[in-house]
């Protein structure tokens, strides 16, 4: 799992150390904008497959269609204060996958190719003409499943912090989720010819694939794991968890800016005294969309990638400022490589760079995001 899945789901399952995020939005704790976030979209549910439905939001507006996919853990209700400023421009769509939120919950189907699948049976259920599709994070392996198999069906790709190791894949440096999965698939393999010299060839070239991204995987773990040696507390108080704008302005404070509590809302469940209590998507569905990470190309279509480089760290901020510093450098080496994968297997593949944004890039810079967004939707035939 990447450095930024792990910043992220522990910040949903509440164990993230609160600290200051440096250009946050000012939060209320006490103000709720639940109801103006809920009045501002359509919301309908989507057939995809046999008892599987997915909720998908309409935000209106004019032009382009455009296809919001949120990250892991998060559902479409977390783009809902950047869609209706993305609606001056487009016609803003977002979908919720199986396992989040009011989607439906079953016990499989969570690879990237059939969330790929998923999303197009939603683009086709509602007639949307060749949309743009925009994704962050973990969304990036659907943008790239879907790039490689539907390219006819539309009209460019918009990876938001989402051209990681997952979506694009680098065969020089690897990838520790998708060279274990390809690994594990080539031992069952091997099961039925132990002694073939192609299997057992094809199996020495995953060992060693695995070796490479899994002892990268480890140095940067115990790289941010030095960074954050010596914070303060962590998980949120009592107080955080009273009421959900209060919870809300605990979870911003980790992303550099203010989220929905719309999306709060959808992903943890209301407690008997109206605080916060559990989060709603089980463990199973996070664990099987890693295990279903896959080893994609950059798809041959338009491609707009943004990317805070340098990141603004999610972390909790550790006693020890080298540490800190290394880790910074080591995910801005890592961010590099990726954009450089990203330009050599894609030349005509658009980068935009936000300096010291963070992850979530389209709350911690909507009007750099939004612009993006507009001119490269422009830009397309």
């Amino acid at each position: 799992m990447s450095t930024i899945c792990r910043a992220w789901v522990a910040v949903i399952l509440g164990v993230a150390s609160m600290h200051a995020a440096s250009g946050a939005t000012a939060c209320s704790a006490t103000g709720s904008t639940f109801q103006a976030e809920s009045i501002s979209y359509h919301r309908q549910f989507v057939p995809v497959a046999d008892g599987v439905r997915l909720e998908v939001l309409d935000w209106g507006g004019t032009g382009r269609p455009l296809v919001l996919l949120s990250g892991l853990g998060n559902t479409a209700h977390v783009f809902d204060s950047i869609a209706p400023e993305l609606a001056h421009h487009f016609h803003v769509y977002g979908i919720t996958r199986r396992g989040f939120g009011a989607s439906s919950v079953p016990k499989s189907g969570y690879g990237a190719n059939r969330l790929a699948d998923d999303v197009m049976a939603v683009v086709k259920a509602l007639d949307i003409h060749r949309p743009i599709l925009a994704g962050h994070s973990i969304a990036g392996e659907e943008l790239s499943a879907i790039g490689a198999h539907y390219q006819d069906k539309i009209a460019g790709l918009i990876y938001l912090d989402a051209a990681h190791e997952y979506a694009i894949y680098d065969q020089e440096r690897g990838a520790y989720l998708p060279d274990l999965s390809h690994l594990a698939t080539q031992i069952s393999r091997i099961h039925d010819d132990p002694t073939d010299k192609s299997q057992m060839t094809k199996l020495l070239n995953e060992v060693s694939a695995l070796q490479r991204s899994l002892g990268s995987e480890l140095a940067a773990i115990a790289t941010d794991d030095a960074s954050t040696a010596g914070a303060g507390p962590s998980g949120p108080t009592p107080e955080d968890l009273a009421s959900f704008p209060a919870f809300r302005c605990f979870v911003s404070a980790q992303l550099g800016g203010v989220i929905p509590e719309d999306e709060i809302r959808q992903t943890f469940a209301a407690s008997v005294t109206g605080g916060v209590g559990k989060q709603k998507a089980p463990a199973f569905v996070y664990n099987a969309i890693l295990e279903g990470e896959e080893r994609f190309h950059a798809p041959d279509v338009p491609i707009l990638s943004i990317v805070p480089v340098p990141r603004a760290s999610d972390l909790p901020v550790g006693s020890d400022a080298a540490k800190r510093q290394a880790a910074d450098a080591m995910h801005t080496r890592v961010q590099e490589q990726e954009i450089a994968t990203l330009q050599r297997q894609q030349p005509s593949a658009k980068i935009v760079r936000i300096p010291h944004g963070h992850h979530f890039v389209f709350l911690s810079n909507p009007a750099d995001v939004v612009s993006a967004m507009t001119r490269f939707g422009e830009q397309l035939p």
